[in-house]
């Protein structure tokens, strides 16, 4: 297969190609080709492969054919999408003048670089999720750490003093794409990361000036040479991605991750904050929360349930917006109608300082402006004392309508999608686009006439004067009335049932009316990109716009969600105390049967019980009940009411899980290594503020190992950390705990036997449990009978202090201790399997079966 290589005898179009190539050999180059985007060389191969395109060749002007594969330009941005999410940069190399204008080669120029973590196009983005280029920079053990978000020109930064911490913030951060050099956490940040493509950084000392302009000096002055360093990394590789275009106003800001819940990548994952576990945002708490009526708003959303508050002032403020909303249903229905009539104002006010925006987006961003001013008008003219207060602070302060009242004067009501279409201007807003555009109309007017007139004229009905970009104005005559063909019509082309002909009258009328043509939509052009650069120095106050719309937008959902489910707002304070009554799972209760979840009181106080120990049959709700605390918080601290009678939650600063078995094969770890690398970092950085959800630890192990484990990880929380914590196990050794430590607690989930079946209350209950129920499970999950009989048999020889028949207490010289001691001779395997053996439940069929396999037993 050919590989790209220029060489002297190229083509004068190839080796415009290979000059774009050459500046960016690490992306798919779209080399456009009139109607076309193609690919050449290993580009083809490789886009024919993913794309599932036609892999051809191109041989002309080669002495080896050359691979080649395209798209049609009007579908790129979905082959773009499909690369992008593969995990591929995508270089765009456009055609810089119309080929009917220019005598020779086009000249091409590559546009734009799209990677993953910098996509401008709200086809390719995700509406209602940000995507995050992040940056990291280190100086000795520090870690500098700023994410980019082209697509609405936020760029934020932070230090952070050990990389497990920058970890933790990237985990939060979810970007798509990560600017790290090679070998630093590269292989870590793969496992933490799946989805996010790793890209080398750039190193360009003056990328902050560029940008930044006078905000460089500032930054500077405030902040630390390693975020510096993360953020010019982050600019660099941007303005790459735009070389002919300067990236849009970008000012560096900076946050502290200490002043939010911090939540590290075991816990988003574990909680399923924003996806399932299977990867799915469905079923996830941020799907279940989402009752927000704008993109911008289900973005603040998601920043918010991944990054809570530790400030109890600020939550409380945010808290008092949501009651507002509650209380005035009236109001909250109003704003909730404006705000579904806004588009992405954020975005679009980005993509006009990218100088990327078309006439119809800045036809939404009208319409946004336009919502904007009822929604102030709506939040004036709210009712009630402390609704009045909270909703007129809500209000925006600035909407804008200098924006508006420019936008109105110079757009129509319906601007096209592309500029190059014309009709963008109104009527009345440039005398000079009236004229040419009334002159355009008469000009068409004239052409009917003309059509009319030569119709009498020779006699033939069937006249018709039609227009192609290729031919432009021509008279079409059908080859039954050829003989009537006046003389002065000069034939042009020759079609299958007639002749085409035009006359000096109509290609004089034809310059004309493509020259008003040609003017209209150049100057319309003009004064459409005038405007946008207009409206480009106002960004800054419409992005200040955006932010209040969408926490508006955020505290009216919450408000929704609340009212509509029957959520309560929390007490929060700076106490060291969770305090819930008939606390309820937000997630399972909404996929539950209506009515049929079971709530539950649960208490931690650092001062007091701190630690719960949960024991219980599985799939009785243990996990269920642990989980709806650490959302219960998360939800409170992000500025949301919570699914419960009443809480009281006393500031949490880190919520840390260790939940289900999983192994990490590609880096050669079995499930309990994961599972003691997350009890690890718990242990190192919990603190007494913390909340810890631990669900069967030391179960990846022997039992005495397991059982040592938990024990020591139980009384390290309890004794040296102090924390609150909720640890559901079967080890029901841990409930001797309560007796050894004042601030142990048991709890058991209950469950009632009938017969061989157990029923899940799914209540929390005082108290231990010493059974697990796990046969009558195996049951409710369809193990065959024989095979219960023999799990029953085998857990009465083992309650009874003996191993199961036919095995001895230890095998001579074995040094892992066993649960058996030696015992009595005990009945043989058939005879206690027999026993348990229930025969109304068995078949015919199942019986026999059943008797074969006691037959193979015997010795």
């Amino acid at each position: 297969m050919a590989s790209a290589k220029s060489t002297g005898r190229n083509s004068p179009v190839m080796q415009q190609f290979f000059r774009a190539k050459e500046q960016y050999p690490d992306a798919l180059l779209f080399f456009r080709m009139g109607d076309f985007y193609e690919f050449f060389y290993d580009d083809a191969v490789e886009a024919s492969k993913l794309l599932e395109l036609t892999l051809t060749s191109r041989s002309k002007d080669a002495e080896v054919p050359i691979p080649m594969a395209g798209v049609p330009h009007h579908a790129a941005t979905g082959y773009i999408a499909r690369l992008l999410e593969l995990g591929r940069k995508v270089a765009i190399c456009e055609q810089m003048a119309d080929p009917a204008t220019v005598k020779g080669i086009v000249p091409r120029e590559v546009v734009r670089v799209i990677s993953p973590g910098l996509v401008l196009d709200p086809e390719v983005l995700d509406a209602r999720a940000h995507n995050y280029l992040a940056s990291l920079a280190f100086a000795g053990a520090r870690v500098g750490v700023a994410t980019l978000e082209i697509s609405t020109g936020e760029l934020r930064a932070c230090v952070l003093d050990d990389s497990a911490s920058a970890l933790t913030e990237l985990a939060r951060l979810d970007p798509r794409e990560l600017l790290v050099a090679e070998g630093e956490l590269a292989a870590v940040l793969k496992r933490v990361l799946p989805r996010c493509v790793q890209s080398r950084p750039p190193h360009d000392a003056h990328a902050l000036e560029r940008v930044l302009g006078d905000g460089a000096q500032r930054a500077r002055e405030h902040f630390e040479p390693v975020v510096l360093q993360a953020a010019a990394q982050a600019l660099a590789y941007a303005e790459q991605s735009q070389p002919n275009q300067p990236l849009g106003p970008i000012r560096l800001e900076s946050y502290n991750p200490s002043d939010q819940l911090s939540l590290d990548e075991a816990a988003v994952r574990n909680l399923e904050l924003v996806r399932t576990l299977n990867g799915d945002r469905r079923g996830s708490l941020l799907s279940l929360l989402d009752e927000t009526c704008t993109s911008m708003g289900a973005r603040a959303l998601r920043r918010r349930v991944l990054a809570p508050l530790t400030d109890v002032a600020a939550i409380r403020r945010r808290h008092d917006a949501v009651e507002a909303f509650v209380t005035d249903r009236d109001a909250r229905a109003k704003v909730r109608g404006a705000l579904g009539a806004i588009p992405d104002l954020e975005r679009i006010a980005n993509r006009v300082s990218a100088s990327v925006a078309s006439p119809r987006e800045l036809g939404g961003l009208r319409n946004a402006l336009r919502g904007a001013r009822t929604l102030k008008e709506q939040l004036a003219h709210s009712a009630g004392e402390l609704v009045d207060s909270v909703l007129h602070e809500l209000a925006p302060r600035d909407t804008c309508e200098d924006v508006l009242a420019e936008l109105q004067r110079v757009l129509v009501d319906e601007p096209p999608i592309a500029a190059k279409e014309g009709g963008i201007v109104r009527e009345g807003c440039d005398p000079r686009i009236d004229e040419l555009r009334q002159l355009s109309s008469s000009s068409k007017d004239v052409v009917l006439a003309l059509e009319e007139r030569e119709k009498k004229r020779t006699g033939i009905s069937s006249l018709k004067i039609r227009y192609t970009r290729v031919f432009g104005y021509y008279i079409e005559i059908t080859r039954s009335n050829l003989g009537n063909v006046p003389s002065e019509y000069k034939r042009k082309q020759t079609i299958a049932n007639g002749e085409r002909y035009v006359t000096d009258e109509l290609e004089e009328l034809e310059r004309k009316i493509e020259s008003a043509d040609v003017q209209l939509r150049n100057l319309e052009l003009e004064r459409f990109e005038a405007l946008r650069r207009w409206i480009a120095v106002h960004v800054p106050r419409l992005g200040v716009l955006a932010t209040q719309l969408a926490e508006l937008d955020v505290h009216q959902s919450f408000a929704e969600l609340a009212d509509r489910y029957d959520y309560t707002r929390p007490t929060i304070d700076e106490g060291v105390c969770l305090t819930f009554h008939d606390l309820r799972h937000p997630v399972v209760e909404r996929l539950a049967a209506s009515g049929s979840f079971v709530p539950n009181d649960v208490t931690l106080d650092v001062d007091g019980a701190r630690l719960m120990v949960i024991t219980g049959p599985n799939m009785a709700g243990k996990s269920t009940t642990m989980r709806q605390v650490a959302l219960a918080v998360i939800i409170a601290q992000a500025g949301g009411f919570v699914p419960a009678r009443s809480a009281r939650i006393g500031v949490v600063d880190r919520v840390f899980t260790r939940v289900g078995a999983s192994d990490n094969l590609a880096d050669g770890q079995s499930t309990f290594m994961v599972e003691m690398r997350e009890a690890a970092a718990i242990l190192r950085g919990a603190t007494r503020r913390s909340l810890v959800i631990l669900d069967e630890v030391g179960r990846g192990t022997s039992t005495y190992d397991g059982l040592a484990i938990a024990w020591a990880i139980a009384e390290h929380l309890h004794d040296v950390i102090s924390c609150r914590g909720m640890f559901a196990t079967h080890y029901h050794e841990l409930c001797e705990l309560a007796a050894l430590r004042p601030g142990v607690r048991n709890f058991n989930v209950a469950a009632r036997e009938y017969g061989d079946s157990v029923v899940f209350l799914h209540k929390l209950v005082a108290g231990g449990s010493s059974r697990s129920y796990g046969v009558a499970v195996a049951k409710l999950a369809g193990l065959p009978e024989l095979a219960l009989a023999r799990a029953r048999a085998v857990l009465n020889e083992l309650e009874a202090g003996r191993g199961p028949a036919g095995t001895s207490g230890r095998a001579e010289g074995q040094g892992q201790l066993t649960l058996f001691a030696s015992a009595p001779a005990a009945p043989s395997q058939v005879e206690a399997t027999l026993r348990e053996l229930d025969i109304d439940q068995l078949t015919p069929v199942q019986a026999l079966v059943a008797l074969s396999q006691l037959k193979a037993l015997l010795p």
